[in-house]
């Protein structure tokens, strides 16, 4: 028998899938497009859907440990230690200093033009701890499209894992203050040291709780891993970390969102190579690859559900201002936090700091928040119609003009990106065309292919392969990249761990000469890696110090100083 919550399922995927293909034929980010395709159905009152929509267990519980496993599996730990200063700013003291600065700005803008005269203290700090997290997924996807620098990339993609977490945290206990949280006692936090004690505790015991908790889940497993050999069991392994690291945090009431953070970097910086062979972390790659573009589907399509563009429009004066409230926050914590991190590590390019201010998109994240509030809280309505009409205008005004503020300030133009597809066209297609024809030959020793066909199709493929090769490298140019050289160092010594792993337990080399040379790929990756966060300048000369190649064929490599030039 079927059911109607398996019949909403399949629509919804139906419908991700065509919005997925529209998208990308139009060249839309693709969240946004679902959030529009969501508005669309809700005006449409399709039967199927009835009764449907995003709840707070929803999401905390099904879509978001998935999404947050997927991005924090993907971002390997060194990334974050070398972009923690940022991170930890912008995720910790700004999301605090956000809330604080949004609930400030939004009861002086609202009680100065009399639009709301209940519009308290209390309603201004929970507006400004639902709203504190930043959900830039559709800006990341635009990252990778644009080709944004690497380091900006992992700024953004960290400071949207970490501060999350942070929100929960915030929002639990701004709620408990004002008394609309059932987790303490009224009147329990009456006195002004006792708040502060009460927040202090609070954030320290859930945050750093929810951090241990996920780090010991996501080892055990790695561990676990290592004794097995089999890519269907150790999928099934990485899916109940991504539950489980949530579950047993919020059972023992710490954060659910950090634990699974923990879990996640820990499993794709530690387990998936010290536990998981080279066919296994390709099967875990695309299953959780798959896993994010699921649960994001699912989380936009409800977002366009839930809006309510009446209600939006009866509260827009609330909700503009509610949104300079955010966006000028956003820009304190950014202008002065960032340069004070930039003296604790390698300073940020100036000009980022702008696309910084306008990547703080708001999403799923703070409507669960605002959900959650108790029906019996006054101008519970008001506060869920504000942080709607946020997120409304978040995704699409700053979603849309991300791409043309990236290159108004330099960071990627238009010229660039086309001359790079056209180059990883080219090249993937000479890549293609050499596998071919190497299988080809293969085919033909074996008999499996006729000689006629053989030289038929070898023909074709050998011409396309070299008319593919020689547009790459013209599109290349004569000067080898830094981010090319850096990722194909790093290709390459994948290659070199894993022959020198098949010596050692074939016994041609012995365990201590196997661990040496292993030692000394991580030395030259870990020196890679540290240059590659210094600057294109540092990369480039580690480059030439730990791969000077012969004097006949020495590339030309080129450094921002000769880009500079060029252009000029």
């Amino acid at each position: 028998m079927i059911h109607r919550v398996e019949v909403q399922v399949l629509v919804l995927l139906l419908i991700a899938s065509l919005v997925g293909m529209v998208a990308r034929r139009l060249r839309l980010p693709y969240t946004l497009a679902l959030v529009v395709a969501g508005l669309a159905l809700s005006f449409m009152k399709l039967d199927a859907l009835k009764g449907l929509g995003l709840t707070p267990d929803l999401l905390l519980l099904l879509f978001l440990p998935p999404l947050l496993f997927e991005a924090a599996y993907h971002l390997p730990l060194e990334d974050l230690r070398h972009n923690s200063a940022h991170i930890g700013l912008l995720a910790v003291l700004g999301v605090l200093a956000s809330l604080g600065l949004t609930a400030l700005f939004a009861f002086g803008g609202i009680n100065a033009t009399g639009l709301n005269s209940s519009f308290g203290w209390p309603h201004a700090f929970l507006l400004g701890a639902t709203i504190a997290a930043t959900d830039p997924i559709s800006v990341l996807a635009l990252f990778k499209e644009m080709g944004a620098p690497k380091r900006l990339y992992q700024v953004v993609e960290g400071e949207s894992l970490v501060n999350d977490g942070v929100a929960v945290v915030a929002f639990a206990i701004v709620a408990a203050i004002f008394g609309v949280s059932t987790s303490h006692p009224s009147g329990s936090l009456g006195d002004s040291s006792a708040i502060a004690v009460f927040a202090v505790t609070t954030f320290i015991k859930t945050g750093v709780g929810g951090v241990l908790i996920g780090g010991a889940v996501g080892a055990l497993v790695s561990v676990l891993t290592r004794q097995i050999d089999d890519h269907l069991i150790e999928i099934t392994l990485t899916t109940l970390v991504a539950w489980g690291s949530f579950l047993v945090a919020e059972q023992v009431h710490v954060s659910g969102v950090l634990s699974t953070v923990a879990a996640g970097v820990v499993m794709g910086s530690f387990g998936k190579h010290y536990g998981m062979s080279a066919s296994t972390r390709i099967a875990v790659h695309d299953f959780w690859q798959y896993m994010g573009f699921l649960s994001n589907s699912f989380i936009f399509l409800l977002i366009g559900l839930e809006l309510e563009p009446r209600a939006l429009v009866s509260h827009a004066a609330a909700i503009i201002i509610a949104f300079v409230s955010v966006v000028a926050a956003r820009a304190i914590v950014i202008y002065t936090g960032v340069p004070l991190a930039d003296r604790l590590a390698v300073p940020l390019p100036k000009r980022w700091r702008h696309l910084l201010v306008w990547a703080g998109l708001r999403g799923s994240l703070s409507m669960v928040l605002v959900l959650g509030l108790p029906v019996s809280f006054p101008g519970r309505q008001l506060l869920i119609d504000m942080v709607f009409g946020v997120v409304a205008i978040s995704l699409f005004l700053q979603g849309l003009t991300m791409e043309p503020l990236m290159t108004a300030l330099g960071i990627r133009d238009g010229t660039g990106l086309a001359t790079s597809l056209a180059y990883e066209r080219d090249r993937g297609h000479a890549i293609a065309c050499r596998r071919v024809v190497n299988e080809a030959d293969h085919l033909l020793e074996q008999g499996l292919l006729d000689e006629a066909t053989h030289r038929w199709l070898r023909g074709w493929y050998d011409a396309e392969h070299n008319r593919a090769a020689q547009q790459a490298r013209k599109l290349a140019g004569v000067t080898a990249q830094p981010e090319c050289l850096l990722e194909g160092a790093r290709t390459l010594a994948a290659i070199e761990r894993e022959a020198v792993a098949i010596a050692v337990r074939a016994g041609v080399i012995s365990d201590n000469a196997g661990g040496e040379l292993l030692s000394e790929v991580d030395r030259r990756m870990d020196e890679l890696d540290r240059a590659a966060h210094e600057g294109e300048e540092r990369l480039v000369e580690v480059v030439g110090t730990l791969y000077p190649p012969p004097d006949k064929v020495a590339p030309t490599i080129r450094s921002p100083a000769d880009e500079e030039t060029s252009s000029s």
